[in-house]
């Protein structure tokens, strides 16, 4: 699998310290959103389990699901050292340490054998450039899932130049201009969207999460372009 992805330690288009305080802006309901990721995890696993968080960024996700739920244990893997030097910061104020291991790298090199309760990959798969590496991403996700466990996959969705996406667009726009998202930072969201953001279309993502061995898909979370699905492994 060859990803095409944003580099946050070499050429980020947004840089590591300022991504996350970026998403709360550009992203309508985002921390509403990761509500709905642990109320989707709660409803399903029990207060032991061991997950998988793809994409641990800046730790926001792994900090917020480790204190919600004590016995809860997590491997958060990224490939930005300098992403993965904030979340561990992070996770060492809020004393998670001893539940959050961190792994630099990409999901396919990933050496252990443990197979988990439950995945997250939260904003990460629309990064990927390619529609056989999307599946190949899913897959490599797939396999490292109990039976039966979910995923939780949080993505920008759509088709590019639809005229649907183009009025979400529009929205998008003028809810920035509203909660007062600098002219500077709007432009450089929708360079990134244009340059460095692959969406899929529902319909299609649908299928890829199904070829990747997915099944049971709940859309349990909308913002505009984001969209939220939990998917059980097969």
């Amino acid at each position: 699998m060859s990803q095409k992805t944003i580099d946050f330690d070499i050429n980020p288009s947004i840089t590591a310290d300022e991504y996350e305080q970026t998403a709360r802006l550009a992203l309508p309901g985002y921390e509403l959103m990761h509500t709905f990721v642990l109320a989707c995890l709660r409803s399903c696993l029990p207060e032991t389990a061991n997950l998988l968080v793809v994409g641990a960024g800046g730790g926001m996700e792994l900090v917020h699901l480790g204190q919600s739920n004590h016995q809860w244990q997590f491997l958060g893997i990224d490939p930005s050292k300098k992403m993965l030097a904030i979340a561990q910061k992070k996770i060492a104020q809020h004393q998670l340490s001893q539940r959050i291991q961190l792994v630099q790298g990409y999901i396919q090199d990933l050496q252990n054998d443990a197979i988990y309760d439950a995945a997250t990959s939260i904003l990460v798969m629309h990064f990927i450039s390619n529609e056989d590496d999307k599946l190949a991403f899913l897959q490599e996700i797939a396999r490292r899932l109990k039976t039966s466990a979910p995923l939780i996959l949080v993505d920008v969705f759509g088709i590019k130049g639809s005229a649907e996406l183009e009025k979400i667009m529009a929205i998008l726009h003028t809810y920035w201009q509203e909660t007062g998202l600098p002219v500077d930072k709007q432009k450089q969201l929708l360079e990134n969207f244009k340059n460095a953001v692959y969406p899929l279309s529902e319909t299609k993502l649908l299928a890829l999460l199904q070829q990747a061995g997915f099944s049971s898909v709940t859309r349990f979370y909308t913002g505009l372009w984001v969209g939220g699905w939990m998917a059980f492994k097969a």
